[in-house]
């Protein structure tokens, strides 16, 4: 009876792994066109056609053009690796499975204590290439003191990794996020540092980090924008002085896309807003440049990304190359202009109750002297907002060679 069933599991297994791809391949859309996944966050591979030539006397030596140079078997195995029937339920399964073996990073994403954390390692950055970036980053700033007078600040912001790190296993060699920050802070000779790791350590028992995504809480950056005022000249307002929206309560995010496991809570989306003073808010206008459209907004919240995977995105919409925010401040004629990543996002509504002007770029997507979009000179102060990894591999500022 055991051996009648041991060849009824065999039959059974033998039958999924054939049926399951023949079913794959029938119901599997063969679109031209890329389609989205929302759970991963990204889209998937297209369906390439074979590339016949053209007559030949010969039928059976006919053979695809790409077949011949690999491009349509390379295609057809990512086409089919992503449209595999039931996929993301495949992928879940094996998630849960090596979890359940012991393993604790799954696609460099480690869950511990009720949160995802993105593994980082030191040997993922060059240090030859973090010393050029410092070098730009840090002549840029002294042309702008030296021909303006204008000061250069800097905030690099450690991950939900550094912070947690007696969380991770011990096994898992996380890099020095503490020693990264000081040796890019000791190699910028014209800019002041702002240290928002010290805040972000007093209140690592707070909600500073998602647990599903890479990013910080308005709440953590928060005491980013503590930090920064203080270095800054302004006078931060107290967390009591804002009012605190919880937008969403459903957010799962970049980490969530790369572990798709849906044992971890979901995260909560909150706005905050500077309360009314005798019924007085300042208005705020803010234009977006995404190179191929620019549109006009009152508000720094897009709130029709709560309705899509990437909420985070309603912190000032996607990332885009330029976004120009102007207030009614009154008596107020300081201006900011803000070099940043994503990180920043959920900081600037704190920062734009200080400043009559605040232009933000991103220099991913600019690839000209940014005189040919802002002028400089017409700020009262300069501020870096960055992840602490992702400034030390950010070549993108090295364009900053190109403002004269």
């Amino acid at each position: 009876m055991k051996n009648l069933h041991k060849k009824i599991l065999v039959i059974i297994f033998a039958a999924m792994f054939l049926i399951l791809p023949v079913m794959s391949f029938i119901f599997m859309p063969k679109s031209q066109e890329a389609a989205f996944s929302e759970n991963e966050n990204r889209y998937l591979a297209r369906y390439i056609e074979p590339d016949f030539p053209g007559y030949a006397k010969n039928f059976f030596n006919k053979k695809p053009n790409n077949i011949k140079d690999k491009r349509f078997m390379n295609g057809f195995d990512s086409w089919f690796a992503d449209r595999f029937i039931l996929r993301e339920n495949w992928i879940i399964l094996q998630n849960q499975l090596e979890l359940l073996q012991g393993k604790t990073e799954i696609n460099g994403v480690f869950t511990v204590d009720g949160r995802m954390i993105l593994a980082w390692k030191e040997d993922e950055i060059q240090d030859s290439v973090t010393q050029t970036i410092l070098k730009s980053v840090d002549s840029f700033a002294e042309r702008m003191n030296s021909e303006f007078g204008t000061e250069s600040y800097i905030m690099l912001i450690p991950t939900a990794q550094e912070i947690y790190m007696d969380l991770l296993p011990p096994n898992s060699q996380p890099g020095n996020q503490t020693m990264l920050i000081k040796n890019c802070y000791d190699g910028l000779e014209n800019m002041t540092n702002i240290d928002a790791a010290t805040h972000l350590f007093e209140n690592s028992g707070s909600y500073i980090y998602y647990r599903t995504d890479h990013h910080w809480t308005a709440y953590g950056s928060y005491w980013g924008y503590h930090a920064a005022a203080k270095k800054m000249g302004i006078i931060p307002y107290e967390l009591g002085r804002f009012d605190a929206e919880h937008a969403s309560s459903d957010f799962r995010g970049t980490l969530f896309s790369k572990t798709l496991d849906f044992k971890i809570t979901p995260d909560v989306v909150t706005f905050y807003t500077l309360s009314p003073v005798d019924n007085y808010l300042p208005e705020i206008k803010m234009t977006v440049n995404t190179g191929s459209e620019i549109t006009v907004h009152d508000s720094l919240y897009f709130r029709e990304f709560l309705d899509e995977k990437d909420k985070y995105a309603a912190f000032t919409g996607q990332n885009s190359p330029i976004m120009d925010i102007e207030t009614d401040l009154e008596n107020n004629d300081k201006s900011l202009l803000i070099f940043k990543d994503s990180f920043a996002h959920c900081m600037i509504p704190f920062l734009v109750n200080h400043y009559k002007r605040i232009t933000v770029l991103d220099m991913r997507y600019l690839n000209t002297d940014i005189r040919d979009y802002v002028q400089p000179q017409d700020y009262s102060q300069i501020l870096f907002v960055f992840s602490a990894p992702n400034f030390a591999e950010d070549t993108n500022l090295r364009k900053l060679d190109m403002t004269k």
